[in-house]
Parts: C-alpha cells; structure tokens; sequence
C-alpha cells in the first residue's frame, strides 16, 4: 500500500525543476518584454548603435507592404532617415518563451512627420522572434502582418 502511494504520488505531483522552469519562463518574459520597449525608444530616437547591438547577426526584417530588409539594409534605412518620430506606442504585447526561443505579438502605435499624408499616423501589427545566445537575447526576426490608418479609435 506504502509503495502505492508514492507511486500515486510522483505520478500526481510534478518535479520541482518543472516549476523552477515556468520561474524562469516568467522572468524571461519580463526580460523580453522590456528589450521590446527598449528597441521601440531606440527605433524612435534613431539609436542604430543600441539596435546593432540588439539584432542578431542574421536579423531580417519584413513590411507590412511586403519589402523585406536584411540586418544591414534595414541599419541603413534607420540610419538614412528623414521623418521625425514623435511616438512608438506597443500595445497587446504578448510575450511567449520556449527555452531559448521567444515570441513576441502585439501592436505599435507610430505618429510621425512624413512627406506622405498616410503614414504620419499608423498602426502595425506584428510578430518578433527572439533568440538567446550566450545569455543574451537577440532578436532574429520582426514581420509586419498588417496595418491601419489615422488616429487610434
């Protein structure tokens, strides 16, 4: 009977490293869910040293429109241009981690100055790939998946 039980037992509670790893999910979702921020202020203010730092060498990055900027072409692209950023709002951030992969969706709010009427205000959906190597989180990829235009409703 004893050796039933513990047997019920380890069968019915789970190990404790299964909980230390939900933990560290946890804090890893935090951690991911600030580099998301800090890659918005940095798009924003136009910080291509702080992104460079961030993108992982094989970083790609695709438009809603369909255009698709590798590492070094999208760095170009922010360090070329010309529109004033006023805003990078994310919102509906969600952060999923699996091991050393994370999934980041939601959306960004943008307001700047542009010569073109339509994108001095938009929102983009998105999806990130996250990728941790040697203890750092990098990310791998971002894919616009859709947009609007104007103001927030």
């Amino acid at each position: 009977m004893r050796s039933c039980l513990c047997l019920l037992a380890t069968l019915v509670v789970p190990p404790a490293p299964a909980l230390t790893q939900v933990a560290a999910a946890s804090g890893d979702s935090a951690v991911v869910a600030a580099l998301e921020r800090s890659i918005e202020q940095a798009t924003m203010r136009g910080d291509v040293a702080y992104l460079d730092s961030v993108y992982a060498p094989s970083f790609r990055f695709k438009h809603s429109t369909g255009t698709l900027e590798e590492r070094g072409q999208r760095l170009a692209a922010l360090r070329a241009r010309r529109d004033t950023v006023f805003a990078r709002d994310l919102d509906s951030l969600d952060v999923e981690v699996h091991g050393d992969i994370a999934l980041t969706t939601g959306r960004i709010h943008v307001r700047q100055q542009s010569s073109d009427p339509r994108w001095r205000e938009y929102t983009i959906r998105y999806v990130r790939v996250y990728v941790r190597r040697a203890g750092r989180w990098q990310l791998l990829t971002h894919h616009s998946t859709g947009e609007s235009f104007g103001p927030l409703n």
